[in-house]
């Protein structure tokens, strides 16, 4: 499989169109598709606090991870976090995330970042083995202390 990744273009039509049809993607496996996906890379460019990777297949892409800054104050330097990771559905399994994690790390070392972070469900058990593969782990700074994920909608 000839794969390409890159840093999306959001002011190039095909990067935006490949970050709109996976997200519509992404958001019909999570019951949240709505038309105004289609503003996306106009409002991620605006942001200018993050990117994105997206990886081909020849011409066709096949996975997208968005991307955005955060910093940490204990080391005073920027982090990354990993926010949406999408790899379309004939392509998983086949190495697609890691190529595009590898991608990120570039991308976030480019930038002195001192780490990447991510969000997982525990019951996302083909997600968390690609992470762990990748070399993501627990907190090491608590070991054996799990880590929730909170929110709270506004």
């Amino acid at each position: 499989m000839s794969l390409e990744t890159k840093i999306a273009d959001y002011g190039d039509a095909h990067d935006s169109k490949a970050i709109i049809s996976l997200m519509r993607e992404y958001a019909k496996i999570e019951g949240c598709d709505r038309d105004d996906l289609e503003a996306l890379p106009r409002l991620l460019s605006e942001l200018d606090q993050g990117f994105s990777v997206l990886a081909y297949q020849e011409t066709n892409p096949v996975g997208l991870i968005n991307c955005f800054y955060g910093f940490s104050t204990f080391e005073l330097r920027t982090v990354v976090n990993i926010h949406d990771v999408i790899v379309t559905e004939s392509h998983r399994r086949r190495g697609v995330a890691g190529n595009m994690l590898a991608r990120v790390e570039a991308e976030g070392r480019s930038r002195g970042a001192c780490r990447l972070t991510l969000e997982v469900l525990a019951d996302n058990v083909f997600a968390k083995r690609a992470y762990q593969k990748f070399g993501f782990g627990q907190d090491p700074s608590h070991p054996g202390i799990e880590t929730y994920f909170m929110r709270k909608q506004l």
